[in-house]
C-alpha cells in the first residue's frame, strides 16, 4: 500500500507539474520575441525558431516556481480531501508521506543543475546566433530606425538601404546598395581614427565556413583622417574588410561550466579580451617597427621605406647622426633616395629630415619632411625627384621582426616581457604601460564575472527543490485556506531569494568578498529556513 501511494502522489505532482511549466514556459519564450520582432530581425520561419531555443533559458526560472505551484495545488487538494489525514491514520509518518516530494526535490535538483550548467548556456547562445544570423536584416533595421550599425570597430549610417541576393558579376552572397552613407572607423581606444562620406556604397557580404564577412566600397567619397588632419576626394574608398566571425559576441552566460574553468584557466582566449589583446599585438607592431629603424640608423644601414600612394620605395642611404624624440627621429644631412616602379630613382641632400611615427589604418606609418632639399648629379628639379614632404611610409614586411599571426597567449606573454626600459619612445612606453593594465582588469573582471555566474547558477539551482518542499508542507499546514493563498506565501521568499541571487551576482562580478556569497545564498538560507519551520509545525500537528 505504502508503494501504491507513493507512485500515485509521485504521478499527480509530475502532472501537474509538467502541465504548469509547459504554460509558463510557452507564456515567457512567446514574451522574449517581441523585441525582436518589433524591431524587425525574426524573419517568419525564425519566429518558431527563436521560441524554441528561448524556452529552454525560462525554463531556469519557470521550473522552480511550476514546481512550487504544482506541488501546492496537489498537496493542497490531498490535505483538503483529508487523503494526507487518512495516510498518516494508516500509521504513515509525515517523513514517510513525503518522501515522493523529497525524491522529486533530488531529481529537480540534478535536472536544474544541468539546465543551468549546459543546455541554458548551449540554447543562449543558439538565440544570439539566431538574431545575429542575417546581417542585411539587422543592417536593414537599423537603417529604417536611423540608427547607425556597428560592425566591428566601424560604425555606418545610411539614408536608405536596397538588398540584392546573390549579386550578377560578385562571389559575394548579399550585396547591400547604401544611400547617403558616413561610415565611422575607430581605433582600439573608441576614438574616431577615419571618417568617410559618400553619396552611396556598396556592402558585399561572403560566407565561409559559417563566419561572415563583409566589404564596403564607398563610391565618390571623401575621407577624413584625424591623425594627420588629412582630407581627400576619392573616386572608390575601401575601409579594411571586416571579419564578423560567427556573427555573435560570444558572452559569459553562453559557457558550460567546463568551459568556465578553461576559459579561467586561459583566459586570453576569451572572443570578449579580443580587442585589448590586439592592442598589445598594435603596440608589439610599433615596437618592433620603431626597433628596426632605430636598429638601422644606429649600424649606418640603408633605411627603407614603401611610398604606398606612389608605389615607390624611400630610403636614407646615408646621415651624419639622428636624434630621437617625442615619436620623432631627427636625421642630420641625410642623403635621400626614391626609387620608382620604371627602375629609375632620384636623390636628394638635405640639412636635415624629420621623420615622425603615426597609428594609421592598423599599421605604424611615416610622415617626412625634408628640410632644404638639394639635387644630387645635377638634376634640374631642384630636389632630386624626392618630395620634400611625404605621408604615410610603412616598413616593408620583411624588414620587420615581428609575428602577427601569434596567439593570444604569446601576444601578452611577449608585452610582459619587454623591458619598458628599452622603449626609447615616451609615448609609446606609457601606451604599453596603459595597455598592460587594461588588459589585466579585463582578466580579473572576467574571472570575477565567471566565478559570479558559477555561484548564481549554483543557487538558482537550489532555489527550485526549496521551493517545492515549501509548496507541498504549506498546503498541508494551510489546508484550510485557499491554495492560491498557501502558493502566494511560497511565493513571497522565492521572489526575495531571486532578488537576492541577482543582487549577490553582481556584487562576486564586481569584486568577489565574504558579503557576496552571503547575499547570493541568504535568499535559499531563507527559502530553507521557511521549510524548516513549516515542517517542525507540521510534525507538531
Amino acid at each position: 500500500m505504502p508503494r501504491l501511494l507513493t507512485r500515485y502522489l509521485a504521478g499527480e505532482l509530475l502532472k501537474t507539474i509538467l502541465l504548469t511549466t509547459l504554460i509558463l514556459v510557452a507564456v515567457i519564450a512567446f514574451g522574449t520575441a517581441i523585441k525582436p520582432l518589433s524591431r524587425n530581425l525574426l524573419g517568419g520561419a525564425d519566429i518558431l525558431k527563436y521560441v524554441f531555443f528561448a524556452a529552454i533559458p525560462m525554463m531556469e526560472f519557470a521550473l522552480p516556481f511550476a514546481a512550487g505551484f504544482g506541488a501546492t495545488l496537489v498537496m493542497h487538494r490531498l490535505a483538503s480531501d483529508n487523503e494526507i489525514l487518512a495516510m498518516g491514520a494508516s500509521g504513515l509518518s509525515p517523513a514517510r508521506i513525503f518522501r515522493p516530494i523529497f525524491a522529486l526535490a533530488a531529481i529537480l535538483l540534478l535536472v536544474m543543475l544541468s539546465l543551468v550548467e549546459f543546455l541554458v548556456p548551449m540554447f543562449w547562445s543558439r538565440m544570439e546566433s539566431l538574431l545575429a544570423h542575417d546581417v542585411t536584416r539587422l543592417l536593414a533595421s537599423a537603417v529604417e530606425r536611423g540608427e547607425a550599425f556597428s560592425m566591428g570597430n566601424t560604425r555606418i549610417y545610411a539614408d536608405d538601404v536596397i538588398v540584392q541576393e546573390a549579386p550578377e558579376g560578385s562571389d559575394a552572397d548579399t550585396r547591400l546598395v547604401l544611400v547617403g552613407v558616413a561610415a565611422l572607423q575607430l581605433d582600439g581606444s573608441g576614438t574616431p581614427e577615419t571618417e568617410f562620406t559618400a553619396d552611396y556604397a556598396t556592402m558585399d557580404l561572403y560566407r565561409l565556413d559559417g563566419r561572415s564577412v563583409l566589404k564596403l566600397v564607398l563610391g565618390d567619397a571623401t575621407l577624413f583622417r584625424a591623425g594627420d588632419a588629412t582630407l581627400v576626394r576619392l573616386p572608390t574608398a575601401e575601409p579594411r574588410a571586416i571579419d564578423l566571425g560567427r556573427g555573435f559576441q560570444l558572452g559569459v552566460k553562453m559557457l558550460t561550466l567546463p568551459e568556465m574553468y578553461r576559459i579561467k584557466a586561459e583566459p586570453t582566449r576569451f572572443p570578449a579580451l579580443a580587442g585589448s589583446v590586439d592592442d598589445l599585438r598594435r603596440l608589439l607592431r610599433w615596437d618592433a617597427t620603431h626597433r628596426s629603424i632605430a636598429a638601422s640608423f644606429d649600424a649606418g644601414r640603408t633605411l627603407e621605406l614603401r611610398d604606398v600612394t606612389r608605389d615607390a620605395m624611400w630610403r636614407v642611404v646615408a646621415h651624419e647622426g639622428v636624434t630621437f624624440d617625442d615619436d620623432v627621429f631627427t636625421v642630420a644631412a641625410p642623403v635621400v633616395e626614391t626609387a620608382l616602379p620604371d627602375g629609375s630613382t632620384s636623390r636628394a641632400r638635405g640639412s636635415s629630415l624629420r621623420l615622425e611615427e603615426f597609428w594609421r589604418d592598423g599599421k605604424a606609418v611615416f610622415d617626412v619632411e625634408l628640410y632644404d632639399p638639394v639635387a644630387i648629379e645635377g638634376d634640374s628639379t631642384g630636389s632630386g625627384g624626392v618630395p620634400p614632404r611625404i605621408r604615410n611610409l610603412v616598413l616593408p614586411e620583411d624588414r620587420l621582426r615581428f609575428d602577427d599571426s601569434a596567439s593570444p597567449p604569446a601576444v601578452v606573454a611577449e608585452a610582459r616581457g619587454i623591458d619598458a626600459a628599452s622603449i626609447q619612445s615616451e609615448s609609446l612606453r606609457a601606451r604599453f604601460a596603459a595597455g598592460l593594465e587594461s588588459h589585466a582588469t579585463r582578466v580579473r573582471n572576467l574571472v570575477w564575472d565567471i566565478d559570479g555566474r558559477i555561484q548564481q547558477r549554483l543557487a538558482q539551482a537550489c532555489m527550485g527543490p526549496l521551493l517545492l518542499i515549501l509548496g507541498s508542507v504549506l498546503a498541508v499546514r494551510m489546508r484550510t485556506s485557499p491554495p492560491l493563498t498557501v502558493y502566494v506565501i511560497a511565493f513571497v521568499p522565492a521572489i526575495l531569494d531571486i532578488v537576492l541571487i541577482s543582487g549577490g551576482e553582481q556584487l562576486l562580478r564586481r569584486e568577489p568578498d565574504l558579503w557576496g556569497h552571503l547575499v547570493i545564498w541568504s535568499g535559499n538560507v531563507i527559502l530553507g529556513g521557511t521549510c524548516l519551520f513549516a515542517w517542525s509545525g507540521l510534525r507538531g500537528d
